[in-house]
């Protein structure tokens, strides 16, 4: 068994010892997302929350009848500090009905999908912190969001897996920092289970 605190450092993060020891059973991962991690709202980073007004018109018509299409409806007016984000700055997304105001009634995201009908990759206009779920940044470290473990198969992980937290996470950390840090975590990942080999 990996330790679990084996960290990695890549461009301005820490990446935690937990995205190299823990990891997801068989039939687990995002690929099985639930989207209950959005149901309470999400913060963004002031700029990508003016990416989303520029988007409103593309936005709002993907809104079904839970959802309000009225833009002014759907951030927080209070602006928080936050280091972990680009600007140094957050706010949050309104709830309405229950829900992220941008998720619809079957746990689809609206920005998301506009951006696909849109012709544009799929998390061209979605907050980063949206995509690296159940992946957080905290205190410049990159680790796991335990908020939903044990709840949802999605977003929970253990000591005992198939797929290493990491890798089954890729395209979330690959959007991060590239296919050359990720390419870092492989090379890590598999220096330490040599290491194990050996013990």
């Amino acid at each position: 068994m990996i330790a679990p605190d084996k960290s990695l450092r890549i461009h301005q993060y820490t990446f935690s010892g937990e995205l190299f020891s823990k990891g997801f059973p068989e039939g687990g991962g995002p690929c099985r997302c639930s989207s209950a991690c959005c149901e309470g709202g999400v913060y963004v980073d002031l700029h990508e929350r003016d990416v989303i007004m520029a988007h409103q018109g593309i936005i709002a018509r993907e809104m079904d009848e839970t959802q309000n299409n009225d833009p002014s409806s759907w951030f927080e007016e209070q602006v928080e500090d936050d280091p972990d984000f680009a600007s140094g700055q957050r706010v949050g997304t309104q709830v309405i009905n229950d829900k992220c105001a941008f998720l619809d009634k079957e746990g689809r995201c609206a920005i998301q999908l506009a951006a696909i009908n849109a012709g544009m990759h799929r998390w061209a206009l979605k907050p980063l912190f949206c995509v690296l779920y159940p992946i957080e940044i905290s205190n410049g470290t990159v680790g796991f969001d335990d908020m939903l473990q044990e709840e949802h198969s999605c977003c929970t992980i253990g000591s005992t897996f198939i797929t290493p937290l990491f890798a089954g996470c890729k395209e979330e950390l690959v959007h991060l920092v590239g296919e050359d840090g990720f390419a870092i975590m492989e090379a890590h990942y598999e220096t330490l289970h040599e290491s194990e080999k050996q013990r």
